[in-house]
């Protein structure tokens, strides 16, 4: 598939490289030339410098044959504009980045549409769902509900009290079958675990339950259900905005950010939250506003050193959970080692967006998440898929992907050796990066 990402800031060249791991034949528009220079260096993508506002240049990168056409610069109105123009070019589907929240409107969408542009993506309300998700199951680091939560995939990050901390899968008791370890990460390698895998303190492993089963894994991982009643919020930005608007009231809420403006935004929209304007990582302030009385402490300034130290200095004050955004993808391995609740990072919630209308041109998924490393999808089995050719255990399904469970007819199912996947399943997928042709093999 010919795709062409515009915008070679952190966000595309991230995903260009994500999409070229997986065989795709990708170009990377952009306007820095130094930067495009350094990555037609060490890269498997191709690089072009020119604007996604011209015609020719599009022409130039393949517009009129490419599958795909996703605009992820700065400027949303540049994006929402190249897409129209990358459509009239002849590209098969158009995906824009938005930040207002004006855009996330049906009749907005259904005009844009009308227009060429088949999808909008909107990162910071992703995010604030992400962590709307946290604070109501904030014992797990990941929370992926399949067809209106018939089954759930719930990654957790096993501690050393956890009753199956340093077993190994095949001695773990679960007769009855409630859950099935359909993956396990464990610092940047993901793992397709098998019965003779041993399960470590600090490993995030990923469990497909049942909604009656759930309860079960939190003492499984030796983690506790925590009530959460106050919060505190440093960053005052679009995510933190989103946020408010998502949960529901009767929580104590305190935001503070040296933004005078943002502060009197968030001030407006929400009477009820405390808005303090300051900066975001003065201890004393901290302080003085009750961190020491905070059930979660919630890092989303635009920084994310300042985000990783305001964690540490919460944990220090006795905060019990923290959730950090941290956009630079590096800095990922160390603050899961600082024991952060929970992490949000855009570009691999953008990430899993695209590769479900990546998937989509060659069989019917219903949504992605990346996990960086790896991604989960829910691929809905089409006619005459070799996934059906015979049951789960006699597919020899490559090492590099597995399936983690099954939604027939509403209702959700464990995956067994003897199980038979049939046309129309909803199917949960774990694949490590790179292996996206072969999961589309099996289900195309």
């Amino acid at each position: 598939m010919r795709i062409i990402i515009a915008g070679d800031g952190e966000t595309g060249t991230h995903m260009a490289g994500s999409l070229s791991v997986e065989g795709q034949d990708v170009v990377l528009l952009g306007q820095n030339c130094e930067h495009l220079a350094e990555l037609d260096a060490v890269s498997n993508f191709i690089t072009f410098e020119g604007s996604p506002l011209s015609r020719s240049n599009l022409m130039q990168c393949g517009a009129d044959s490419a599958d795909l056409f996703v605009a992820v610069m700065p400027d949303e109105a540049v994006n929402l504009v190249a897409c129209q123009i990358a459509k009239a070019c002849g590209t098969r589907r158009c995906v824009a980045r938005v930040d207002s929240p004006e855009f996330d409107d049906e009749a907005q969408t259904e005009l844009f549409a009308s227009h060429g542009v088949d999808m909008m993506i909107h990162p910071e309300q992703l995010a604030a769902m992400d962590i709307r998700q946290f604070i109501e199951h904030n014992w797990v680091s990941d929370w992926f509900e399949i067809h209106g939560g018939a089954l759930r995939v719930i990654g957790v990050r096993m501690q050393r009290t956890g009753e199956m901390c340093g077993k190994s899968l095949r001695e773990v008791p679960n007769n009855p079958r409630l859950f099935h370890v359909a993956a396990i990460k464990r610092g940047n390698a993901m793992i397709i675990p098998r019965g003779d895998d041993i399960l470590q303190e600090g490993d995030t492993v990923y469990f497909s339950v049942l909604p009656d089963n759930y309860g079960s894994i939190p003492r499984v991982c030796g983690r506790h259900v925590s009530a959460i009643r106050r919060m505190m919020i440093t960053g005052a930005g679009r995510v933190t905005e989103n946020l408010l608007g998502l949960i529901p009231s009767g929580y104590d809420i305190t935001v503070i950010d040296p933004d005078k403006e943002r502060c009197n935004v968030i001030a407006s929209r929400f009477p009820s939250v405390v808005v303090v304007n300051a900066q975001a990582n003065d201890i004393s302030t901290l302080k003085d506003e009750g961190v020491e009385r905070c059930d979660i402490f919630l890092a989303l300034t635009g920084s994310s050193e300042t985000n990783i130290v305001s964690c540490m200095v919460a944990r220090e004050h006795g905060v019990g959970k923290t959730v950090a955004r941290i956009e630079e993808l590096q800095y990922l391995p160390e603050a899961e080692s600082l024991s952060i609740d929970k992490i949000i990072n855009k570009k691999l919630l953008n990430a899993g967006k695209i590769l479900s209308v990546l998937l989509d041109c060659n069989v019917s998924t219903a949504q992605c998440l990346s996990l960086g490393s790896s991604e989960i999808t829910e691929i809905i089995v089409g006619e005459g898929s070799k996934i059906t050719s015979a049951p789960v255990a006699r597919l020899s399904l490559p090492r590099d992907f597995t399936i983690g469970g099954i939604i027939r007819d509403g209702k959700g199912m464990l995956v067994e050796g003897c199980t038979e996947i049939q046309p129309g399943d909803h199917v949960v997928v774990f694949y490590v990066s790179g292996a996206l042709n072969k999961v589309s093999r099996y289900f195309r």
